[in-house]
């Protein structure tokens, strides 16, 4: 494999990588009173969850269009080519062939912590949003509290 098939695939690994881990997490509501009815609370969630899924509810739980927000994991790999193509001389061959090498590490690694904090950016308008709409049907949510993992699937003799 030729140097620019290894940054390629690299890349593409990076991408694909940031694509898929920053799905935001599970949340559960609690709320700072407990509802008189629990069916009329978990009926006010389940139509907030649907309004938010349609795009119904804006950045504040009230029913409009909700933006959406992309960001590039490649970014690392600009900042890393920038600095090396900036160095002149032997010095800038140096540092040219050691971010080659040092480049998938540093796109990887910048894609991860990218994914994350679109991740937490996602999970704090989700709250914000379901908050807002709980709030306008009465609920006010004191605090959210993460859903468990899911481990597996059980069967029912088990």
């Amino acid at each position: 494999m030729t140097r620019n098939q290894i940054i390629a695939s690299a890349l593409v690994l990076c991408l694909s990588l940031e694509a898929c881990s920053s799905r935001p997490r599970e949340f559960t509501p609690q709320l700072a009173i407990a509802p008189a009815a629990q069916s009329q609370f978990d009926a006010a969630y389940t139509q907030c969850r649907e309004l938010l899924v349609t795009g119904k509810l804006d950045a504040n739980g009230r029913s409009s269009s909700v933006a959406a927000g992309a960001g590039a994991g490649a970014g690392t790999a600009a900042v890393g080519g920038a600095a090396a193509a900036a160095a002149g001389g032997w010095g800038g061959v140096a540092l040219a062939s050691a971010t080659i090498v040092l480049l998938p590490f540093a796109v990887v690694g910048g894609a991860w912590g990218m994914s994350r904090m679109k991740r937490t950016r996602k999970e704090r308008a989700i709250k914000t949003a379901l908050q807002g709409c709980l709030k306008e049907r009465g609920y006010e949510v004191a605090g959210w509290e993460k859903a468990p993992k899911a481990r597996g699937h059980k069967l029912a003799s088990e």
